[in-house]
């Protein structure tokens, strides 16, 4: 069994009738019955964020749409005490290996927290984002793919 937490891009391109939502639902369908896919509570917050930005209205029923799905056929999982250290840690390694400042490395604190989250349910985190490469990259306890690439 595995346990697959999907990013916010992957959770979005599944609500495109597109090439890349595509590829993402045959993934889902190759996956073993026993495989678990979820989400983090952050990729809600992301979701509803972007839900109250967005002014088209077809936009605004699809993004409602995949958030209905996801509360009803997926796990959500909410943060946890025991990704704490594991943040504070993620956080620590992608700042000296990329060199990066500390203002600039706020805008990546969600996707920490979700790599967190991951990490400490031994979980594949799936992401179109590199980040998340490059965080599998400097910390071998991240589990990463990519679903589109």
């Amino acid at each position: 069994m595995s346990q697959y937490i999907l990013d916010t891009n992957i959770v979005s391109n599944l609500q495109v009738d597109s090439e890349n939502g595509s590829k993402i639902l045959e993934k889902l369908k190759s996956l073993n019955a026993e495989d678990e896919v979820s989400v983090s509570i952050i990729v809600l917050y992301e979701l509803v964020y972007g839900l109250n930005n967005i002014n088209d209205t077809m936009q605004q029923k699809a993004v409602k749409e995949g958030i209905e799905f996801i509360k009803e056929y997926l796990s959500i999982i909410p943060l946890d005490m025991k990704e704490v250290e594991i943040f504070a840690s993620l956080k620590t390694k992608y700042k000296q290996s990329t060199g990066i400042n500390k203002n600039a490395i706020k805008r990546h604190n969600l996707d920490l927290l979700i790599a967190s989250t991951a990490i400490a349910l031994d979980a594949i985190i799936v992401s179109n984002d590199m980040i998340f490469q490059k965080l599998s990259e400097i910390e071998p306890m991240l589990k990463y793919e990519n679903w589109l690439g």
